[in-house]
């Protein structure tokens, strides 16, 4: 069994050897599609940070009617922050409040009115599994039915522009991504094709001695994989160098994440070899029938 595995992997790195111009293009067609795929990967890791920093503009601001005193706007603040949509929350007073007025409009109300009309208020933070505009609309809404509430504000528009941006980024992405693999498929498809229509004799000869279809494929299956492990050491190298000149000349200027490489070294290599396997699989389907 060993002894047939050598052979075959002998196979699949003779006809490496002898196809040098093809399979240097095909391991580079996966070499630019995962380093396409990965940088995707890192813009949409950096958009999720993106999202937590945005995390202050999915709040809502909920003002609870004037006939309430401190106790009961307390107690009607826990009962909103125990809701499941609900995250965090802080409850503002109207000593905080008179606070925040002066800050904003550098007056003192008290002063101007003689007295605090400001009402018993509160920020809350909406969960992360319902950080969509719709969904924070709904929270609004339910919230502003409680007969304790006076008035429930978010900032609609913002985050409805926002959340648009993310998901058409996010389908661009994914559009690009998608219509790269299906190029490599085709690259890595043909230039098998190539290395199979160059031994039509050997594989009549393998035929006639009784080999199966299956000890047939595997040497091409092996080239198909090889190709994808060397576009993803490329991919790497590529994502290596790109990585340093962007953290060399812009680290000065922008806060550079720090990626988790062994999550984007996995990612290359299982989907190199897997582009590699179904590029190969689609050609042996078009050639050598079961």
């Amino acid at each position: 069994m060993i002894n047939k595995f050598i052979f075959l992997l002998q196979e699949s790195l003779n006809s490496l050897i002898r196809t040098k111009i093809p399979t240097m293009v095909s391991s580079l067609a996966i070499a630019v599609s995962l380093l396409i795929i990965s940088v995707s990967y890192c813009l949409y890791i950096g958009f999720q940070d993106l999202t937590l920093e945005f995390k202050d503009r999915y709040n809502i601001e909920v003002f609870f009617t004037d006939n309430l005193n401190e106790k009961q706007a307390i107690l009607e603040f826990n009962s909103i922050l125990l809701m499941d949509q609900i995250e965090e929350g802080i409850f503002i007073n109207k000593a905080e409040a008179a606070n925040i007025f002066k800050n904003q409009f550098d007056e003192d109300i008290i002063e101007i009115l003689g007295e605090n009309p400001l009402p018993f208020s509160a920020v809350y933070t909406i969960s992360e599994s319902n950080r969509d505009y719709k969904l924070i609309q709904e929270v609004k809404n339910e919230i502003e039915l409680l007969s304790s509430v006076d008035i429930a504000l978010y900032e609609k528009d913002t985050i409805i522009k926002f959340d648009k941006l993310i998901k058409n980024i996010m389908v661009f992405i994914f559009a690009i991504s998608f219509f790269i693999i299906l190029v490599v498929i085709f690259f890595v498809s043909n230039t098998i094709l190539l290395v199979i229509y160059s031994k039509k004799e050997d594989i009549q000869t393998y035929k006639l001695l009784g080999a199966t279809n299956l000890f047939i494929k595997i040497p091409y299956l092996l080239e198909g994989i090889i190709h994808g492990i060397i576009g993803a050491i490329i991919s790497l190298v590529l994502l290596f160098l790109l990585y340093n000149l962007i953290h060399y000349f812009l680290s000065p200027f922008l806060n550079i994440k720090n990626y988790d490489f062994i999550t984007i070294i996995l990612l290359n290599f299982s989907l190199g070899i897997f582009l590699g396997f179904l590029g190969s699989s689609k050609a042996l389907s078009s050639y050598i029938k079961d």
